[in-house]
């Protein structure tokens, strides 16, 4: 599924408007002066995840990837994570695994097109 790079300069929530904060593990591979995100990166949710305060809580602490990873392009072997048009790619999800829906993508680099 083509899409565009994700970089750390993207922008996005989960599902209930916690920041994401992406950790690139590489410097070198860039798009529009932001390193890409693979699917081997770090990314935390912020404790602002509205679920924080269900019963029990639940809040999202992660965003899995791997259903945006790229078939065709590898960053260091890892597959390049890709943003198709449309809602965000990946699955939030609780420290306990459980799935909290995909993430709110506001703003992506729309330069490097992969698939």
């Amino acid at each position: 599924m083509p899409g565009f790079a994700l970089t750390t300069a993207a922008a996005l929530t989960c599902a209930h408007q916690g920041q994401l904060t992406l950790t690139p593990g590489q410097q070198q591979v860039l798009a529009g002066g932001a390193p890409v995100v693979t699917t081997a990166d770090v990314n935390v949710v912020a404790p602002s995840c509205v679920l924080s305060s269900s019963t029990p809580p639940t809040p999202c602490v992660k965003v899995d990837f791997s259903l945006a990873a790229s078939t065709r392009v590898f960053v260091q072997g890892r597959p390049l994570v890709v943003q198709p048009a449309g809602p965000g790619t990946g699955l939030g999800l609780s420290a306990a695994q459980v799935s909290q829906g995909p993430p709110v993508v506001s703003t992506v680099q729309q330069r490097v097109v992969a698939a």
